[in-house]
């Protein structure tokens, strides 16, 4: 049995059941053109007094990995405004994901 986990988002991941355990797949290849897209008009665009930056675009099955594999909770309330969890972030998106970058940022 496989279902979507938003039934009206044609980007939502799938999620495959298999006896005892579960699979989720999604296709991001939307989310990395939007990201490719973004970096080319982030290098178009003059920096002086820009504040803020969007850094990347994290589909769902990437935040799910992301707190699989080191247990960062993403969408936890308070994490936006721990900035050693933003540093961390950046260094896995950077690392792991790059091609979800919407940035030019180089360090994290």
């Amino acid at each position: 049995m496989s279902f979507k986990s938003q039934d009206n988002n044609p980007h939502s991941f799938t999620v495959k059941e298999q006896d005892s355990s579960f699979l989720l797949e999604q296709n991001v290849q939307a989310y990395k053109d939007y990201a490719e897209q973004s970096r080319k008009v982030d290098e178009s665009i003059t920096r002086n007094g820009r504040q803020y930056r969007p850094f990347a675009i994290i589909p769902d099955i990437v935040a799910i990995d992301i707190l699989t594999k080191y247990g960062l909770d993403i969408h936890a309330d308070d994490f936006m405004s721990n900035p050693i969890n933003l540093r961390k972030l950046k260094n896995i998106i950077m690392t792991d994901y790059p091609l979800l970058q919407t940035s030019n940022i180089r360090k994290a």
